[in-house]
């Protein structure tokens, strides 16, 4: 049964600016998990805000589809990798405690638009 349902778009060009600033540790280091970020990390250098952008789309539709937006969980504990979305850390706990036993995510890209959507399930 869905419980929840979250969609969210972010402009990779906001990550560009973020990643030239600040460099791709520090400014994907925020909201990623060490091995998520590795992940990312280890791939195309070109392609990273494009991608941390639709990681960053994922977590805000993640929340919307919990109905607490972005706050009371910590955007570490929620891992997206070759397309599979997961909770780690006290995240699960608090999925556990609202029944959630399944999360589907998707994440796209075009031109400079991420788009990304997650459904929440019993």
């Amino acid at each position: 049964m869905i419980i929840g349902l979250g969609t969210d778009i972010c402009p990779p060009s906001r990550w560009r600016h973020l990643v030239d600033r600040f460099g791709p540790e520090k400014a994907a280091g925020r909201i990623l998990h060490p091995d998520e970020l590795a992940y990312l990390l280890g791939g195309n250098r070109d392609r990273l805000p494009e991608r941390l952008a639709g990681r960053w789309a994922l977590r805000e539709a993640f929340g919307k589809a919990l109905g607490t937006g972005l706050d009371g969980w910590s955007w570490k504990e929620l891992r997206f990798v070759n397309g599979r979305l997961w909770a780690v850390g006290e995240l699960t706990g608090l999925l556990a405690a609202r029944d959630i036993r399944t999360l589907h995510g998707s994440v796209s890209h075009d031109g400079d638009l991420a788009l990304a959507v997650v459904i929440l399930e019993r």
